[in-house]
């Protein structure tokens, strides 16, 4: 492992993208295939190897703070295809003796044995996709798993030696109580994981649920109920000692997601993998960062590897007027809020104080101790005000 670090200080995340699930949830539109028993994961793994190393310049000895290995199903993967992964990265940039890495586990992919292989191998944080502890909702979602499964995994979890991980939970499934979603917490809770993330169900296109919502044959919860769970998760989660640092996640403090940060932040990250995505802040033809993103069909995807060692699909430079939409869409996520003095110098730009004074005393954001937050209602609103806030800077 290389022992000297970049002059670079700003946090460098790794995205690893494995697309395949054993099968389609009806819900999701993440970039995720069913393998209908067939999983390709040596030819897949050795294109991410390959793409890796294509960006051998980019990250060459820059210090690398998380890894999340993401899906998809990740837990799929075999923990010496994950250990290949680890060594690629760790040789060609500084992988930090305490960064983050974390892997999204399905709790019918992985047993005890192989959590602890995974923990081996480098792999410090889990992220269990429980979605519910209530068979009618699992079978809503499309999940072939049983409450039992989802108890089992995670008492293998914390058999396996890890305490820190996360419980993914999704709140919004038709005809769903507040009891039982409150159930839903509670029994999460009673694993005691250092992170907790609640989202609630919606409805994106391409999906199938979104076809049986335009056929009409899918109802769900008014947006009434839906902020009734959500301040039911936030009045329990936080009287247990988590805190609501992101619209949709909760942690014991010090137990934030590293990863996730990097995003909301708009800090650099790199995406390798079927459809994956990448941000480099500096560069650009106007100074003001780059995104790309890979193509999305895996078998493409190893094609483009396999023939030239990179798989983008599309890229741009961002403007300084985008770049500072970034900034408010995901820093307004956080309960941190951003900070205005940071805008004001990185953007040149000044604040028509008014503007926010509206949205203060409608009681949508606060603007206390110079930052610059969303409140428990603003956070209904958020693309709008994320809208609004932007207008506010120029």
């Amino acid at each position: 492992m290389k022992k000297n670090i970049s002059k670079n200080p700003t946090p460098l995340g790794v995205y690893i993208h494995i697309p395949y699930c054993l099968t389609k949830c009806p819900y999701c539109d993440f970039n995720s295939y069913g393998t209908n028993g067939n999983f390709p994961e040596d030819g897949y793994v050795s294109a991410l190897e390959r793409e890796i190393e294509s960006f051998r310049s980019l990250i060459k000895d820059r210090e690398v703070s998380t890894v999340f290995f993401g899906g998809g199903t990740p837990s799929l993967l075999k923990p010496e295809s994950v250990e290949a992964l680890m060594e690629k990265v760790s040789s060609i940039a500084f992988l930090s003796p305490a960064a983050e890495v974390s892997l999204e586990m399905n709790p019918r992919t992985a047993d005890r044995e192989k959590l602890v292989s995974f923990k081996r191998v480098g792999v410090n944080r889990i992220s269990v996709g429980v979605q519910s502890f209530s068979q009618r909702k699992l079978d809503f979602y499309g999940r072939h798993t049983t409450p039992d499964d989802c108890a089992r995994a995670l008492g293998d979890v914390r058999a396996a030696g890890f305490r820190n991980f996360n419980i993914d939970l999704i709140y919004g499934s038709s005809q769903e109580s507040r009891e039982e979603f409150e159930n839903d917490i509670r029994t999460a809770l009673g694993f005691y994981p250092t992170h907790l993330s609640a989202y609630c169900l919606t409805i994106e296109p391409g999906t199938e649920f979104a076809t049986l919502r335009r056929k009409r044959k899918l109802s769900l919860p008014d947006d009434s109920v839906l902020v009734g769970f959500m301040h039911t998760a936030r009045e329990i989660l936080e009287t247990e000692g988590y805190w609501n640092y992101e619209v949709s996640n909760f942690a014991r403090l010090g137990h934030e997601c590293r990863h996730n940060l990097i995003y909301w932040r708009c800090h650099d990250y790199l995406g390798v993998g079927a459809g994956a995505h990448s941000h480099i802040r500096s560069g650009g033809e106007d100074g003001w960062g780059k995104r790309w993103s890979n193509v999305r069909n895996p078998e493409l995807y190893a094609k483009r590897i396999a023939e030239c060692g990179t798989a983008v699909a599309s890229s741009y430079n961002l403007s300084r007027e985008s770049s500072l939409e970034d900034t408010f869409l995901m820093g307004l996520r956080l309960s941190d809020g951003v900070r205005i003095e940071d805008i004001k110098k990185r953007f040149s730009c000044e604040l028509k104080s008014r503007d926010l004074e509206y949205l203060e005393s409608d009681g949508f954001i606060l603007t206390d101790g110079g930052r610059i937050r969303l409140t428990a209602r603003g956070r209904i609103f958020t693309d709008e005000l994320i809208r609004r806030v932007c207008g506010a800077f120029h």
